[in-house]
């Protein structure tokens, strides 16, 4: 299952607005980029420059690590440091391994505060599950159209030569001298591509292989010279493997496919920037041996009920000639009942991804019984007392031999969503209080105020500081204050809509975002309720304590504001309250 385009671009929009950056970008180990553009001028290179300082983040001694690191663009003698892009890079994970980096771009980037770090590695949890969860890669973003490759720019004409990029070619002759002659006589076959796929370089041996002319191999998309089975393998999946390398199918010049051992790997060329060399040699005829030769029948069905993950095996009739305890069980079958020689049994408690019942023509192993590849569909298994779970199924046409069939397998995948949705309420709430952090307001506030754009209506923001909060923590503790801003929180939340969104932003700050109706007194009875409301004595730890608050309120204009503008002009307005009010204190006084 691809990841949603949508889901990548909130976690690039997130993490942009986190930083308050010009841009984001998501950047993945074997270079393939996606990014979020504050500002999207055509005739801006930003784009240009996002994607070469994102890929250069990757060689970063801290890119394969877990904390956030930083990366600058290289000036030259005439660029200016002030137009120079930095960025802030947290690194990807997902199942046990590095998959890319997460990064914020911007002219000038401050050291994060601790909510602004926690946040970005929360975000960039996001992306590895989801990444990892389907298996798949980001989708690159377009680019701008680069150049002409004979045109070159004044700055480059007055550059040094060995400043500029070699321009780049569809191939290469194969390499002169001895180290010519030793590759083209190597036994095995040698191939060069360039990080896009361009072959560069394909020795004698290829052509052996494949029967296709080296002429015709350099050049070419490195991925057509092997058989597609559906899988969409990566670059680094066909020659990036390192050895013993992987089993493919090299396509020969009259279509049929070969299989070859391939191994490989990634590296730095002066001439032609990344790219990957694999050695490729035909694979040895696979042997079949007799379940007395290994393990016999017994042996096999406890090895594959040992499986998590459900298998079903039927022929071109829809009988089962295979089916684990992990199959039965994910589909709400009887575990004892033994389905082998039987027609495939339909579940009514599996349903599609929207809950509703899945029927039999729409079944993953129908379908694949019927020459259609099901990859990673999303169902749903209900249980008792309405419990669901989250199931993950793909089926594919097979053929064993002379005989054809279709191949199920299901995966729970429950845990791993939950974790995931866990994992993003953590991202935009406040850990103390549950409420909403700053990046769910800001957010929130840009949906709401485009929408008002268009549809009319307005939005007032409401933003409070406790009073002398710092001497309750001086006096009784950060435990006694913790528990004190969690009550002021659930006060606010119960005096206003459930509908209204209250944040806190960090310390004692907390805002409330109000759809206002066109009556001006609303917002002062909201503000009233607030304020009556936290005023009442707060029994914490057997301490009876009072909290009051500043509270400054101010209504937007949605065609000229934006989120952030918006929240600067509420804090303004609290603060001014609040020096008068202290004015006003003083001269009583």
């Amino acid at each position: 299952m691809n990841p949603p385009e949508d889901g990548i671009d909130e976690v690039l929009r997130l993490a942009r607005d986190l930083c308050m950056g010009t841009a984001s970008f998501a950047v993945s180990s074997g270079g393939v980029l996606r990014y979020d553009l504050l500002q999207s001028d055509p005739t801006s290179d930003l784009a240009v420059r996002v994607e070469a300082l994102a890929r250069s983040s990757l060689e970063r001694p801290g890119a394969r690590g877990t904390d956030a690191f930083w990366n600058a663009e290289v000036l030259g003698e005439s660029d200016s440091a002030d137009d120079s892009l930095a960025c802030v890079a947290v690194p990807v994970h997902g199942n046990n391994r590095w998959l890319g980096l997460l990064g914020v771009v911007d002219t000038w980037l401050p050291e994060l505060d601790e909510e602004q770090r926690q946040g970005l590695l929360r975000l960039s949890q996001v992306l590895g599950q989801r990444l990892a969860a389907d298996g798949s890669e980001l989708s690159t973003t377009p680019l701008p159209e680069a150049p002409p490759a004979d045109s070159v720019t004044s700055e480059q004409a007055g550059a040094p030569a060995e400043s500029r990029a070699a321009p780049a070619t569809a191939g290469v002759t194969p390499a002169g001298g001895f180290l010519g002659e030793v590759a083209e006589h190597l036994p095995d076959g040698l191939l060069v591509a360039r990080a896009d796929g361009t072959v560069l370089f394909a020795n004698a041996a290829i052509e052996t292989l494949s029967g296709r002319a080296t002429a015709d191999v350099l050049g070419a998309d490195v991925t057509t010279l092997f058989l597609d089975d559906g899988g969409a393998p990566s670059l680094d999946q066909l020659v990036g493997t390192p050895a013993p390398g992987r089993r493919l199918q090299l396509v020969s010049a009259e279509g049929l496919s070969v299989p070859v051992e391939a191994s490989g790997t990634r590296f730095t060329s002066s001439l032609a920037g990344e790219c990957f060399v694999a050695l490729l040699h035909q694979a040895r005829a696979a042997q079949v041996v007799t379940p007395e030769a290994q393990l016999g029948g017994a042996a096999i069905a406890d090895l594959l009920n040992a499986l998590d993950e459900g298998i079903v095996l039927c022929d071109s009739q829809g009988t089962v000639l295979v089916a684990n305890a992990a199959a039965k069980a994910l589909q709400g079958l009887p575990v004892d009942d033994d389905l082998e020689g039987r027609p495939f049994p339909f579940s009514p408690s599996l349903c599609s991804s929207d809950g509703s019942p899945l029927t039999r023509a729409h079944h993953p192993l129908v379908r694949a019984l019927h020459g259609t590849v099901v990859r990673s569909e999303q169902l749903q298994l209900a249980g008792e007392e309405n419990e669901r779970r989250h199931i993950v199924a793909s089926a594919k046409p097979f053929s064993l031999g002379t005989e054809h069939g279709a191949l199920l397998v299901l995966r729970d995948v429950t845990s791993q969503l939950e974790e995931e949705a866990w994992l993003m309420h953590l991202a935009l709430h406040d850990p103390l209080t549950g409420l909403a952090n700053r990046y769910l307001l800001l957010d929130y506030l840009r949906r709401v105020l485009l929408q008002f754009r268009t549809r009319g209506g307005s939005i007032a923001l409401v933003f409070l500081d406790l009073d002398d909060f710092k001497l309750i923590n001086d006096r009784f503790g950060h435990d006694v204050g913790d528990e004190v801003l969690v009550a002021v929180g659930r006060r606010i939340q119960g005096a206003v809509r459930s509908s209204d969104i209250v944040a806190r932003l960090g310390g004692d700050e907390f805002v409330v975002a109000h759809a206002a109706s066109e009556d001006p007194g609303e917002i002062d009875l909201v503000v009233s309720r607030i304020r009556k409301t936290l005023t009442a004595p707060y029994q914490v730890r057997g301490q009876t304590l009072a909290v009051s608050a500043s509270i400054g309120w101010v209504a937007a204009d949605p065609r000229h504001e934006d989120p952030t503008t918006l929240l600067v002009r509420a804090d303004r307005e609290m603060y001014r309250r609040k020096s008068a009010r202290n004015r006003s204190r003083q001269s009583a006084t």
